[in-house]
């Protein structure tokens, strides 16, 4: 026998009270890279680590502490024991982020000096890193808003593999990229409003109506087939950040691509729908 309209509402009223969150909480996203960059990422590696991208792996913290910073930041990777190298730049490492200055002065000892520009790119790495060349780093990561597959790629010397005592090698191996790689940071967003539900005794028993979880970012969905609006509230790494993930997002869907989707964006925020508050 079919459920009545009755007690088909009860239990979804029933699910809306023990759903296990309220306005003021907070909800926690964890992004992940899309595969096309991964692949890209993969591509500027060099190839004794491109080899094994899909190969199962172990990963074993380091006990020891270290009076080096750049080795004792590897044991603040939450990078899981057992994976692939694929899988953990999907998941886990923040290749999407714009490298920091030190990660650029841990990257230039892996140039090598046996490729035709090894030591030039190993001093402008330097010369990125160092105070004195701050402008020249907005410039060249800030601005240009270069990630770590942008670096890799640029400086090649990282990947070149040249001639070593037992054959071609190349400086860097997997266990020293998962030491400079950073980990993809968790995003926290605050829920505006608690869902509710008005469900009508008809016979479309499973529309919902009055459902209305405003978060400080939207899904496509939302945006393009709820005309729902965006509201963007954080620190101003995370914020433009998020707006570019939407970006991307959009873009992926609308004809015009990316140009359409800012230009969305743009005519949302002429009709306070789309709204950034963003600090230091």
């Amino acid at each position: 026998m079919d459920p009545s309209p009755t007690a088909t509402t009860n239990e979804q009223q029933q699910q809306s009270e023990q759903l296990p969150y309220q306005a003021g909480d907070i909800a926690t996203i964890l992004p992940s890279n899309p595969a096309h960059l991964v692949s890209r990422f993969l591509s500027v590696l060099p190839h004794s680590i491109q080899s094994i991208a899909d190969t199962p792996i172990r990963i074993q913290q380091r006990k020891q502490k270290s009076h080096s910073n750049f080795q004792e930041s590897s044991l603040n990777h939450p990078w899981p024991e057992r994976c692939t190298l694929r899988g953990l730049l999907t998941h886990c490492a923040d290749i999407q982020s714009l490298p920091e200055r030190e990660d650029l002065y841990s990257l230039n000892v892996y140039c090598n000096q046996n490729h035709p520009q090894g030591k030039d790119q190993r001093d402008k790495l330097i010369s990125l890193s160092e105070t004195s060349g701050a402008a020249l780093y907005g410039d060249y990561i800030i601005r240009e808003k270069r990630n770590w597959v942008d670096l890799f790629y640029d400086f090649d010397a990282v990947r070149w593999e040249g001639s070593g005592t037992s054959g071609n090698v190349a400086l860097m191996t997997i266990s020293h990229l998962l030491t400079i790689l950073p980990s993809i940071a968790p995003r926290h967003f605050s829920i505006a409003s608690s869902p509710s539900y008005m469900v009508r005794q008809t016979a479309a028993l499973e529309s919902k109506e009055g459902f209305d979880v405003e978060l400080c970012v939207a899904v496509v969905d939302h945006i393009l087939e709820r005309n729902g609006a965006v509201y963007i509230a954080g620190g101003s790494k995370m914020a433009r950040a998020v707006r570019e993930e939407i970006v991307e997002a959009l873009g992926s869907v609308l004809e015009g691509g990316e140009g359409d989707a800012k230009k969305l964006l743009n005519k949302l925020k002429r009709k306070g729908m789309f709204s950034i508050e963003a600090w230091s």
